[in-house]
């Protein structure tokens, strides 16, 4: 019974096996079937694609330049995944970069308009030009985000333009009359889309601005006479002249105006669509707000006629004093007539304290400034944005301390404001900007606490731009590039005349070792800077950055021209110096800035080096030994020590403090080196030489060592090795005479060897 329940049992088992066999055997068949017929399906297919392939090449191989589309399409495909389809968000450079690249794709097939002739578009073009205009929409791209030329932003405007695109056209005709003032055909373009949509105070002022271009256009002269018939005599008989003198006929009749006038009446009649008042007089308060525009525009005169005729309509209204003396205190000889008018409008119930404020500051009368906000803040304690300003004049005005009180003396209800939290933070980033001048290092709480401020800004007015420009340089001082720049696009956007945005966009760069960005920046920068220091400074730093050192240092001079106790200007100027071996003018700026700033350790550096360089051995050696007495571990300054001492004939105690520097940093190279010559005067020389290869591996490029090696090399028995480490020094400089006559010395004799 046993034998036959395990018989049964077996039996069972290979049935059970046999079937499962059996199933796998017909699901391999199955499988093997829906795969040939899966295999057969993508021959299909690919037979299917490459018939496609060649029948697209076929049908556009009389049009290559159709063709040639596939790799614009490429192109926005690439921006689309990275800008629209990615998980995760990308930094706005990045952003702007990708935009760039795919806009200037589209621009490699259109040359745009040449010589007033219309070239003809590439079929299929403006469809991959909607799409461009989908990605900067949905990525919230503006013109100004896009990095091109002049001329790029014309041609991508005339492409958006022929889609129908007419506010991104018109953004970018104007982005390119910034980049490319004397270019007309962007102007041209752009009032083609003012008269389109009935904006005819923007047409007269683009129409202002071809006329200073081409001072003689016909065309633009007898349209403006029909614009501004009845609102601008003076400009009317400016333009008859004009005409007359060319010998054009100034009274036109009925056929010549219905012609010249076409486009001007369908845009009087879009404007009267809009505005049912549009075309009849003004009355004081249009012209004040079209003063305003103007202003903001920049056409100066222009406004200040309009601010004018208002007045003469309502002498009596506030907003056109107060915005009259705004343009008057844009020239320097309407000064006293600015604060005639400010004052007229705070008679008349306007806050006219802050203009007033500005303008005296601009004029450099800092006490009668600070004594109008004074005197405003006795009377009204609680308005935060005369309590800033206050406490950025004293600031300015070296009063830093006085600046604090008057943040302290604020009360609660004002710190609601952002304006507070905005200068609470200007003040902390003086402080670190002081700490940095006094020991060359930033002051990491400080900066935390400068943070903190303007984010609480932030968190009361999202729409600061100076809160985000605060942002910004403080993460440039804690070295977060990418979030300071990105702050720094906001702030852009914000206040985008605001003339701190390039200064602080051109020292971004420069820490970021974008020279060519970094002084294009400086450039916008200084048109609207004219004695900041910082901008030689900058220049400067920029210019040593290139290796020009003449041209840093006399932009450092210039620095200290206008700021004598600009400690980085001095400090750099002594670098520039030293190098060119100027020893004099280093010792004398060394001297300055450690009489002045004793707890700066890289000065005391600085003119121990010079000293060095001239020579006085005792008195480096003493200036290393106070530097040590505050820093004991400052690496550079007990390698210098090891080399006075070595110079001075002291080379036994020249070990200890080179071996202490190799401890702390075992990756100076100077140590090893320093270290490696004092083995060398002790003749111990393979000491020396690991010391001199030490140093090689720290720095590659480390000249003088590479040069040791070889001398030894060339003294040794290998001749082969002594060739190799001569080509490494020729390799740093290809100019040295002694590499180039040990090197044939070492082929000579490894020659003589294989002989």
């Amino acid at each position: 019974m046993t034998l036959a329940t395990v018989y049964g049992i077996l039996l069972i088992a290979f049935a059970t096996l046999w079937l499962k066999h059996k199933r796998i055997l017909k699901k391999s068949r199955k499988f093997h079937t829906r795969l040939g017929s899966l295999q057969g399906s993508l021959n299909d297919k690919a037979t299917s694609l490459d018939l496609l392939s060649r029948g697209v090449n076929t049908i556009l191989s009389d049009s290559p330049r159709v063709h040639d589309l596939l790799d614009v399409h490429h192109s926005l495909e690439n921006a689309e995944n990275l800008l629209l389809n990615q998980g995760f968000a990308i930094s706005s450079s990045e952003s702007c970069a990708i935009a760039t690249h795919a806009t200037r794709s589209i621009l490699v097939h259109y040359s745009g308009i040449e010589h007033e002739e219309y070239t003809e578009i590439t079929p299929g073009l403006l469809p991959l030009t909607k799409r461009l205009d989908t990605i900067l929409n949905h990525s919230d791209m503006k013109a100004e985000d896009i990095e091109l030329n002049g001329n790029e932003y014309r041609r991508i405007g005339e492409l958006f333009h022929a889609i129908g695109k007419i506010d991104r056209a018109a953004d970018c005709y104007k982005m390119a009359h910034e980049l490319e003032p004397e270019d007309s055909t962007s102007l041209s373009s752009l009032a083609d889309i003012q008269r389109q949509k009935g904006d005819l105070e923007s047409l007269d002022i683009t129409l202002e601005r071809l006329l200073t271009i081409n001072p003689d256009d016909m065309q633009v002269l007898q349209e403006q006479i029909l614009l501004v018939m009845d609102s601008d005599p003076d400009r009317v008989s400016r333009n008859k002249k004009r005409l007359e003198g060319l010998g054009v006929g100034t009274e036109f009749d009925s056929t010549n105006k219905t012609e010249l006038s076409e486009i001007v009446e369908r845009a009087n009649e879009i404007g009267r669509q809009i505005n049912p008042s549009f075309g009849k007089s003004k009355n004081a308060e249009e012209l004040v707000k079209k003063a305003s525009k103007l202003l903001l525009l920049c056409e100066i005169n222009t406004a200040l006629e309009c601010v004018e005729m208002a007045l003469k309509l309502d002498s009596n209204n506030g907003p056109a004093w107060l915005l009259h003396s705004k343009i008057l205190s844009t020239n320097p000889y309407k000064i006293k007539d600015a604060l005639s008018s400010v004052k007229k409008a705070r008679a008349l119930g306007e806050f006219g304290t802050i203009i007033e404020s500005e303008i005296l500051e601009n004029n450099g009368k800092f006490d009668a400034a600070i004594s109008v906000l004074e005197e405003y803040l006795s009377n009204t304690t609680e308005n935060p944005e005369v309590r800033g300003r206050l406490s950025l004049l004293l600031l300015r005005n070296g009063s830093l301390e006085w600046s604090k009180k008057v943040l302290e003396d604020a009360p609660a209800e004002s710190w609601t404001h952002p304006a507070l939290h905005v200068m609470r933070g200007r003040l902390y980033l003086s402080e670190v900007d002081e700490y940095r001048d006094d020991t060359g290092n930033y002051d990491q709480m400080i900066l935390l606490d400068a943070l903190s401020s303007f984010d609480s800004a932030i968190e009361y007015n999202r729409e600061s731009g100076l809160a985000w420009l605060g942002r910004s340089r403080t993460l440039r001082y804690q070295e977060s590039y990418n979030e300071a720049e990105i702050a720094l696009v906001r702030a852009r956007r914000l206040i985008p005349d605001h003339p701190s945005i390039p200064l602080e966009e051109a020292q971004l760069s420069l820490d970021l070792g974008k020279l060519d960005q970094a002084n294009v920046m400086i450039s916008e920068a200084s048109t609207q800077l004219q004695d900041n220091s910082s901008i030689p400074f900058i220049k400067g730093l920029i210019a040593a950055r290139k290796g020009n050192l003449a041209e840093a240092q006399d932009l450092f001079t210039r620095t200290l021209e206008m700021d004598n106790n600009h400690v980085r200007a001095r400090l750099n100027r002594c670098s520039a110096a030293l190098l060119q071996e100027e020893l004099s003018l280093a010792l004398d700026d060394a001297n300055f800035l450690v009489e002045n700033r004793p707890n700066l350790n890289l000065a005391r550096l600085r003119r121990s080096e010079i000293l060095m360089n001239l020579g006085d051995w005792v008195e480096a050696n003493s200036e290393l030994r106070r530097l040590l007495s505050k820093s004991p571990e400052y690496t550079m300054a007990l390698v210098h020590i090891g080399t006075c001492m070595n110079a001075m004939g002291r080379a036994e105690q020249a070990e200890k403090p080179l071996n202490k520097a190799i401890q702390i940093d075992p990756t100076l190279s100077d140590a090893w080196y320093q270290r490696g010559l004092l083995y060398l005067d002790f003749g111990r020389l393979n000491e020396a030489f690991s010391d001199f290869e030490s140093a090689a591996k720290c720095n590659p490029r480390h000249l003088d060592a590479k040069l040791r090696i070889a001398a030894i090399l060339h003294e040794g028995e290998d001749p082969e090795k002594s060739v190799l480490a001569w080509r490494e020094v020729l390799n740093i400089d290809p100019e040295n005479r002694l590499a180039r006559r040990r090197l044939e010395e070492s082929r000579g004799k490894t020659t003589h060897q294989k002989i």
